[in-house]
């Protein structure tokens, strides 16, 4: 008899643990918000407010309260990957932070407060572009993160491809990618794998086509991310992920927006 009672009661903090788990988890019909950034400054610094990609820190700093405050998760885009591959579980209100480029103020202004929130965040690479040594910065010009910037900060940042050096429009505004020779863009990214070992990609100025998603598949990319605005779900084509960008007037009430009409 009492070894039933035991048995009974073991069941049921078994059942009771479980479902208070599934509670934190999303259903299988979850969707993710993928934010995209490229370059931070403070306020101050920032002399060039007509380029609507630059954000300020300010502003970065009270999105990511908004998120921490209001129980959003941010992932990674492996864990992204292995819930639309594998069917894995995210957490429910997952975010996936990603930032495009690689520039130093990512480093300088955007690690520390991830870090303040337990965030994590991915960056998409210009891996042509990534000093040996660490570059000092000057909000007046862009800087890339150093190779020992990207080591320090992987408690932080997930580092994913861009590109080795293709990153360019050419004179008729497409992407170099469009416009180059198969074997040239598969040696580009096997390049840019040997420095940052990944699977995922982010289309240059978000241009892409049939001919740069099969390069990709061949090559042994598993993700691949557009500038398109919308959400991600187990039914997106995982080369052609939605993601949202942030610019400078986007205001805090806007970015409430983009969280809550996009997971609609």
């Amino acid at each position: 008899m009492k070894r039933k009672i035991i048995a009974i009661t073991v069941l049921i903090l078994y059942t009771l643990v479980i479902g208070l788990d599934c509670s934190v988890y999303a259903d299988d019909n979850e969707k993710v918000v993928v934010l995209v950034y490229h370059h931070l400054l403070k306020d101050s610094e920032n002399k060039n407010k007509i380029n609507a990609a630059i954000v300020s820190v300010e502003n970065f700093e009270k999105q990511m309260k908004y998120l921490h405050n209001n129980g959003y998760k941010t992932i990674t885009i492996q864990a992204l990957n292995n819930y639309l591959k594998y069917g894995k579980s995210l957490p429910k209100k997952s975010v996936l932070i990603t930032f495009d480029d690689g520039y130093k103020s990512n480093y300088v202004y955007a690690y520390p407060i991830l870090k303040k929130y337990n965030f994590k965040a991915s960056i998409f690479m210009i891996t042509g572009s990534i000093p040996d040594i660490p570059q000092p910065f000057n909000p007046n010009r862009l800087s890339f993160m150093s190779k020992g910037e990207i080591v320090k900060s992987k408690d932080v940042f997930e580092f994913a491809c861009h590109t080795h050096s293709l990153h360019k429009l050419e004179k008729n505004r497409k992407s170099a990618l469009l416009n180059l020779e198969k074997k040239t863009i598969a040696k580009d990214l096997r390049m840019s794998k040997q420095l940052i070992y990944t699977k995922f990609f982010a289309y240059p100025h978000g241009q892409y086509n049939k001919h740069i998603k099969n390069i990709l598949k061949e090559e042994g990319f598993e993700l691949a991310f557009t500038v398109k605005k919308g959400s991600v779900s187990k039914q997106s084509n995982r080369f052609e992920l939605n993601r949202v960008p942030i610019f400078y007037n986007t205001s805090i009430y806007e970015f409430k927006k983009i969280l809550n009409g996009y997971k609609e």
